[in-house]
């Protein structure tokens, strides 16, 4: 009966064993088309030493060099951190919260700045724990940059929440009385 002549088996032989458009591609140079091979190489993770050992085993430690921002200073600071969250954090709970006078909107925006600057370093300590930079590279970057991006953001939505909103001592208290 009636066959297309697309089914036909010499023609699907034909187009099989030669492209149409490779004398199309051919005659024109790939830097005209704009075209450039992807390349992920900087996405890669970075390939260890065995052993983790750089250098010889009698080679000396590389001692990283002192930074105020990082090491003792920097538990001090987390530490300083956490003792100002404490009493910002009771005194809402103990019924001294907004609505009693107490409670300024100053004291609410520095428990939410506060709270977010320890959530950032907590995450932060994280990223370098589980993320180092020696072994993933260009994906340890993206991670900090994400964190950064997320803390500004959540920093704009605490002065969002503080100046057009009840506030975040107020949330709170209204989302634990509901």
């Amino acid at each position: 009966m009636f066959r297309s002549t697309l089914l036909q088996p010499s023609l699907t032989r034909a187009l099989a064993s030669r492209s149409l458009l490779r004398p199309a591609l051919s005659a024109t140079p790939a830097g005209t088309l704009g075209l450039r091979a992807l390349s992920f190489k900087s996405l890669r993770l970075i390939p260890q030493p065995p052993g983790g050992i750089v250098g010889s085993v009698n080679d000396p430690v590389a001692v990283p060099l002192p930074d105020a921002s990082h090491g003792s200073y920097h538990w001090s600071f987390e530490r300083l951190i956490v003792l100002g969250i404490v009493p910002l954090t009771v005194l809402p709970l103990a019924g001294l919260g907004p609505a009693s006078g107490l409670f300024t909107p100053v004291l609410d925006a520095t428990l939410g700045s506060l709270v977010l600057l320890h959530s950032h370093l907590g995450f932060e300590s994280c990223i370098i724990d589980y993320i180092p930079k020696r072994v993933y590279g260009v994906w340890h970057k993206i991670a900090i940059y994400g964190l950064w991006t997320g803390t500004a953001t959540a920093l704009f939505g605490i002065y969002k929440m503080e100046t057009e909103d009840i506030g975040l001592a107020s949330a709170i208290s209204a989302i634990w009385s509901a």
